[in-house]
């Protein structure tokens, strides 16, 4: 099986702005109703939609990520564990923290199979973490092709 050695990351930019939009947007809805202001939307439902663009994103990052790896560094990558793909991209340059993005995948895998407050305020925390790692990658990936 042949692997097609280019990488369109345009679906990855959009996915990254549109969470960060998200993000923005949300921020803004919390401090108006921190302020005593009454937002367009509650808080809850704009953090809801930052966690789902959250999993879109970060489900796009870890899948270029294997992709530029498995054409760059290891062809095998996709039949490892995803720590190992972290390790890797770290080793390779494209994130600085492997622990910092297992935590962010482990977050992905715990909201999108079950949804409470307890986990969206976890989830909640990675994702404000998140919007400065993803552009990062992002970056240095662009810098990779």
């Amino acid at each position: 099986m042949g692997i097609d050695d280019t990488l369109d990351i345009s679906y990855l930019k959009l996915n990254i702005g549109h969470f960060q939009d998200s993000l923005a947007r949300t921020l803004e809805i919390q401090k108006q109703e921190a302020d005593g202001l009454e937002p367009f939307i509650p808080f809850e439902m704009a953090r809801s939609a930052v966690i789902q663009n959250y999993n879109t994103a970060i489900e796009a990052c870890w899948k270029l990520m294997q992709r530029w790896i498995r054409i760059n560094a290891d062809n095998m990558i996709h039949q490892k564990p995803k720590r190992e793909l972290f390790r890797t991209a770290h080793q390779c340059g494209l994130i600085t923290d492997p622990v910092q993005w297992w935590g962010f995948y482990e977050g992905r895998n715990r909201v999108a199979h079950t949804y409470f407050e307890p986990v969206a305020v976890e989830v909640w925390q990675l994702a404000k973490e998140f919007s400065s790692a993803a552009p990062d990658f992002l970056m240095r990936l662009e810098q990779r092709l």
